[in-house]
């Protein structure tokens, strides 16, 4: 869909029916629809996983603002969400502000264009997942208390 989105947007701007407004419909579908499906098309060519994680944190790639690498230490809550008719994991973490300045500058400006739309700071969109969200945040809880329990019997063991 993003493709064929794209080509036709393309289309809009090359052959401008309508004059100066097939024109400005067709940028403007080229900025809409143009970076999702350079983002897919690279995600397919790439094959690398949406998600990963293991017992120091996860390292989020589903979605054109991914987060990247989060460590457990810096999430606060994971839960599911709805927006729509789609299913999202939403993980919120102790510090945004941190986590949106270890992004690139044009994910922080796509942050700042999405605006807060539901809470959470990160996430990873159903449709993209191997499992369901319930499964997913379920297990990313698992990991996190587990994480959280290592921490602290260290800093007990520190005290002692």
């Amino acid at each position: 869909m993003g493709i064929i989105a794209t080509g036709i947007a393309a289309g809009l701007v090359g052959v401008q029916p309508g004059g100066d407004f097939g024109l400005a419909i067709g940028l403007l579908g080229l900025v809409l629809f143009g970076p999702i499906t350079v983002a897919i098309l690279l995600r397919a060519i790439r094959n690398r996983p949406v998600l990963i994680m293991d017992a120091d944190g996860f390292t989020d790639h589903g979605s054109l603002i991914a987060a990247g690498y989060v460590p457990w230490a810096e999430v606060q809550l994971i839960e599911q969400r709805r927006f729509g008719r789609r299913l999202f994991v939403a993980v919120t973490v102790t510090d945004p502000a941190a986590l949106r300045a270890r992004q690139p500058a044009w994910r922080r400006l796509l942050h700042r264009v999405n605006g807060r739309t539901t809470a959470g700071d990160i996430f990873i969109p159903d449709t993209v997942l191997p499992m369901s969200t319930t499964e997913l945040a379920r297990t990313m809880r698992r990991l996190h208390h587990a994480a959280q329990r290592r921490a602290n019997s260290r800093g007990t063991r520190r005290r002692a």
